[in-house]
């Protein structure tokens, strides 16, 4: 009889065990969300991710957009830090999204051999194109939402994108990649059209799915300890122009000025305290970067803030 009890609870742990496991070994709530399913087996990190990482909650006090599913057309994932918002828009999704994990939101799409996923976590917030089969089209559009006067331009690498507005950068998308079943890369570029990014996935002959990823990351690191402005090449050199031939004063007033027009609180913040502790800190980057025709950027850690001046090559526009 002890026998028969024992053989009864293996045969129930078994089939409990089943029950959240399909044969393939993809967890069951995986198989009844596609898009997760095909995640799982592409990038599984990411998933994993998604379990224990929600929606990132900024502190002091600013209003962080609900991580939820959109019954939206132009569903978009958007990024805020204080005053700023970035958006990056899915116009191909259909429907209302699924919220599987915390940290995870899929969208059916309007050709049937793709779907979309958000994640956000608390350093990017990404759109993720799962492509299931080779009828699926080489191309996705992503419109970027940002403040008045912002615009998109391929960094000097040829892959990430620098989102700037009026010479001051606000964030930038990731260089594209593109994986697939069998956890080879495929070939996959971006190029912009005024404020919309478009991902080119040259996924013929590849395993199936694919799945690739444009990522937003933002100039400030969500709530965490470091910060930075960076501005343009033309904003540098006039900075550098004016304390060539009027002096520290006259330096001081063009990086007021771009100070001005920084959207974000603590960011337009760091900007102040350069302007007070005074251009003569900076003056030797400042230099620097203009002669090589690279971006100043101030740098600030947190508390205090503390900054210091450095010379940026990747996150600076051309302009």
């Amino acid at each position: 009889m002890r026998t028969g009890t024992r053989a009864l609870t293996a045969l129930v742990a078994v089939c409990l065990t089943l029950s959240t496991v399909n044969i393939a070994g993809t967890p069951a709530f995986a198989a009844e969300d596609p898009a997760l399913a095909a995640l799982t087996q592409v990038v599984p990190e990411i998933v994993e991710e998604a379990k224990t990482t929600p929606p990132t909650e900024i502190p002091e006090g600013n209003i962080q957009q609900p991580f939820a599913a959109s019954t939206a057309v132009d569903t978009a994932l958007t990024v805020t830090v204080s005053d700023s918002e970035i958006g990056m828009g899915t116009p191909d999704a259909l429907g209302a999204g699924n919220q599987p994990l915390p940290g995870l939101v899929t969208y059916a799409a309007k050709q049937p051999s793709v779907a979309f996923a958000h994640q956000r976590t608390g350093q990017v917030a990404r759109v993720l194109t799962v492509i299931k089969d080779a009828s699926a089209p080489t191309e996705y559009r992503f419109p970027i939402t940002a403040p008045e006067n912002s615009t998109l331009e391929l960094d000097e690498d040829g892959a990430t994108v620098l989102i700037y507005n009026e010479e001051v950068y606000l964030g930038e998308i990731d260089a594209p990649w593109a994986k697939d079943a069998n956890g080879n890369p495929v070939p996959t570029t971006y190029r912009v059209e005024g404020m919309t990014l478009i991902q080119t996935v040259h996924h013929a002959g590849a395993a199936y799915p694919v799945v690739a990823d444009p990522a937003l990351k933002l100039q400030c690191t969500w709530w965490k300890a470091m910060c930075r402005v960076i501005f343009s090449r033309t904003l540098t050199k006039r900075i550098h122009n004016a304390w060539l031939y009027g002096g520290a004063a006259a330096a001081a007033e063009v990086l007021k000025a771009g100070c001005d027009k920084v959207k974000e609180k603590r960011v337009k913040l760091i900007c102040k305290v350069a302007v007070v502790t005074g251009i003569a800190s900076f003056i030797y980057k400042i230099r620097e970067a203009a002669q090589k025709n690279q971006c100043f950027a101030i740098r600030a850690q947190w508390p205090g803030p503390i900054t210091w001046g450095e010379v940026r090559k990747q996150s600076c526009s051309t302009r």
